[in-house]
Order: structure tokens, then C-alpha cells, then sequence
């Protein structure tokens, strides 16, 4: 008798073992299940921040910007296909879909990432310059503002100047120089193609600038800053 309760004894941890084994850490396949019906964690991502353009510019295509990345959210807009978005450049996966973080002058959400692409830039013949864009810094303040015919200078005492192109080239692999002025004003600058050391302005920047400012009688004032691009010169 003593006999079969030690098997008894002996034999029953086995058994015991045998149910308990995965009670510290779940079955796999059972930790799976339960991992898939939790909420899928936002990873953070990056891509190039700058202006993006749909995928699908047919007519009548529309975009909508939602105002958190998911399909469950409210919807802030819809775009129309041929739209130009500002994208910081942040992206999070959610589930199976990709978001991108955008704005549109005030309105700022996400969009399904596949939807988007980097928009090209309408540049000067020859050049990386596009054809509309603006340049600026501080100490002192100024800004260059320049489409396909005009520059505009001004700062921070109030003085403007517009006054006509008289050239713009290539200036090496990543720059540009521009030139323009009339009797009142001589302006030279050169943007380079590369993330600004200087002041940066509120939106991604382009690239850096390097500017020199002549007036009849005065001293030239060479002026540093930063430089972005306009969404209007994107397609």
C-alpha cells in the first residue's frame, strides 16, 4: 500500500508539470491571438520633409486629411487631386496603413502615405531654383522674395525694392546665383541646395543663402539666411 502512494506521489508532479509548464509564459499561439486583438502601437517613421503632391492627380480625384491617423477619424478636408501639402516629413504605421503628417496653410492631419509623393519642383532652365521662392534672416532682418520676372527685397526698417531679373545660372552642382536691381538697388545672391546653418524660417527649408545688397553711395551689406520654396512652383 505504501508502495503505490509513493508512485502516486512520485508520479504526479509529472503530470502537474505537464499542465503548468506554460502557465509562467503564455502558449505562443495563444499570446498571439491575444497580441492581435490589442490596438496596434504608432511607430514613428520619417521621410523627406518638403511639398508632396497626390499619386492620383486625375480630375476629380479628392484627398481627404484626417485630423488623427485613422480612417475611424473626422475628416478635416477633402483635396482635390492637383494640390501641393507641406509634410514635416513624420510618418506612423498603424495596423497595415502608413500616415503621413500634412499641412495646407492652417489645417495640419494625416493622409495614407501611399497617396503622396514628393512634389517636383518647376526650376529655372538649368538650375535647382524653382521659380517661385523666398529667402530670409535675422541680424538684421530681411527677406528676398522672387518669381519668374520679379525679386523683392525688403527689411526690417520697411524698405522694399521690386526690381526685374537680369540673370540667374547655375553656379556649381548645388547652387544657384541670381541677379537683379534697376538704378536704386544691385542684387546678387546665391542659394545653395543644402540644410541651412542659419536662422530657419517657420516652414522645411530648401536651402541656404548668401546675399549682397548694393545702393548708389553706400557700403554693400552682405545678408545670411535660409530659404524656402512656394508651393505654387510645385507640380
Amino acid at each position: 500500500m505504501l508502495g503505490i502512494v509513493l508512485v502516486a506521489i512520485i508520479s504526479l508532479p509529472e503530470a502537474a508539470l505537464s499542465e503548468t509548464a506554460l502557465s509562467p509564459d503564455e502558449d505562443p499561439a495563444q499570446s498571439s491571438e491575444t497580441s492581435s486583438d490589442q490596438p496596434a502601437s504608432l511607430q514613428p517613421l520619417q521621410v523627406d520633409p518638403g511639398y508632396y503632391s497626390q499619386v492620383n492627380q486625375n480630375l476629380g480625384a479628392e484627398l481627404p486629411i484626417y485630423d488623427s491617423p485613422s480612417t475611424n477619424a473626422s475628416v478635416l478636408v477633402q483635396l482635390p487631386g492637383d494640390t501641393i501639402l507641406a509634410s514635416d516629413g513624420q510618418q506612423k504605421q498603424v495596423g497595415d496603413t502608413l500616415w503621413q503628417h500634412v499641412s495646407l496653410q492652417e489645417i495640419e492631419g494625416w493622409v495614407h502615405a501611399d497617396k503622396l509623393k514628393l512634389a517636383e519642383p518647376i526650376s529655372f532652365t538649368g538650375t535647382d531654383l524653382p521659380v517661385l521662392g523666398v529667402c530670409g534672416g535675422t541680424e538684421p532682418s530681411w527677406s528676398i522674395e522672387w518669381d519668374s520676372s520679379t525679386v523683392t527685397y525688403s527689411n526690417i526698417s520697411g524698405l522694399i525694392h521690386r526690381v526685374p531679373f537680369q540673370s540667374v545660372k547655375a553656379d556649381g552642382d548645388n547652387a544657384t546665383s541670381l541677379q537683379a536691381g534697376d538704378d536704386s538697388v544691385e542684387l546678387k545672391m546665391t542659394v545653395t541646395k543644402k540644410q541651412c546653418s542659419y536662422t530657419p524660417l517657420d516652414s522645411f527649408v530648401w536651402g541656404e543663402a548668401v546675399a549682397t545688397i548694393t545702393q548708389p553711395g553706400q557700403e554693400p551689406i552682405e545678408l545670411k539666411g535660409c530659404c524656402r520654396p512656394v508651393s505654387d512652383g510645385y507640380r
